[in-house]
């Protein structure tokens, strides 16, 4: 009988919570012997599922700093991946701009959840005006060599997965490649509620928007829509933009974050409205 193939997943950073790290998690049950190779890890930042797998990290997540603000490990992640050697017969890598260069022995799968924003998409990721900010000064220095990075990165991959059609456009127009698109498999709408205590009086009667806390997502502008108004907004998410979008909201404006699967479904069942208004890949 032939050997079982050895089958890792790789992933940029586990540091937050979100779409992709979903993904991950639903990885690691269709092969769950796999060890997850990523950069960074925060177990209290991320979902709680990830304790209880095999995590292995870089060097970088001995500096704590790094762990709780994985953008400013961002001039060494690059190399830092290059030089981590998976000995797997195929990797399996989630990937929005690190994880498909890790260094690879077999084969590699990446499921691409698009092509590096701050590469391709800088306004988008850096909010437009922002480029005078020291991450858009250190983006604008590092680009074009990183740039020359990423697309041999790629050129490694022996099969690109997509979420969309739209990320399937950008991995061709930055790429060269073709993918295949397999959208992915968001919360099971069936399970168990559990209501958010500080939303009760709420209840039934409020708008939801749920995304990362950063510019391309538009939750500002969401905030500013229902300024003034007597629409009450939910804003599901965590990220950099935090603490100036919760110093800034009106009243009528409530902030959540890592919430569990259970609670959840119980904001999106008990909302009136879902908002959306992102530059989004998926969705």
């Amino acid at each position: 009988m032939a050997a079982r193939p050895r089958i890792a997943i790789a992933h940029d950073y586990l540091t937050q919570r979100g779409g992709a790290e979903r993904v991950v998690l639903s990885m690691a049950k269709a092969f769950p012997d796999a060890a997850i190779y990523t950069t960074l890890y925060d177990p209290d930042a991320t979902y709680p599922e990830f304790a209880d797998l095999h995590v292995i990290t870089t060097g970088l997540n001995r500096i704590s700093a790094l762990r709780r603000h994985h953008r400013l490990a961002f001039p060494f992640l690059a190399p830092t991946v290059s030089a981590t050697p998976i000995d797997a017969d195929l990797v399996v890598a989630s990937s929005s701009g690190w994880a498909h260069g890790f260094n690879a022995s077999g084969k590699k799968l990446v499921y691409c959840h698009a092509p590096a924003r701050w590469l391709y998409q800088p306004e988008a990721y850096l909010g437009g005006s922002k480029f005078g900010s020291l991450t858009g000064l250190m983006l604008a220095a590092t680009s074009p060599a990183l740039r020359v990075w990423d697309r041999r990165m790629s050129r490694g991959a022996d099969l690109y997965l997509c979420n969309s059609t739209i990320v399937r456009e950008r991995i061709a127009d930055a790429y060269s490649i073709r993918a295949t698109v397999l959208p992915p498999i968001a919360i099971d709408s069936t399970g168990a509620e559990e209501p958010v205590v500080g939303l009760l009086d709420w209840e039934d009667s409020y708008l939801l928007v749920v995304a990362r806390l950063l510019p391309y997502k538009n939750v500002q502008q969401i905030i500013e829509a229902v300024r003034d108004t007597s629409h009450r907004l939910v804003v599901v998410g965590s990220g950099p933009l935090e603490a100036t979008l919760a110093a800034s909201a009106p009243s009528n404006v409530r902030f959540e974050a890592n919430l569990s699967d259970e609670r959840m479904r119980w904001v999106y069942s008990h909302c009136t409205y879902l908002i959306a208004a992102s530059i989004e890949d998926y969705g």
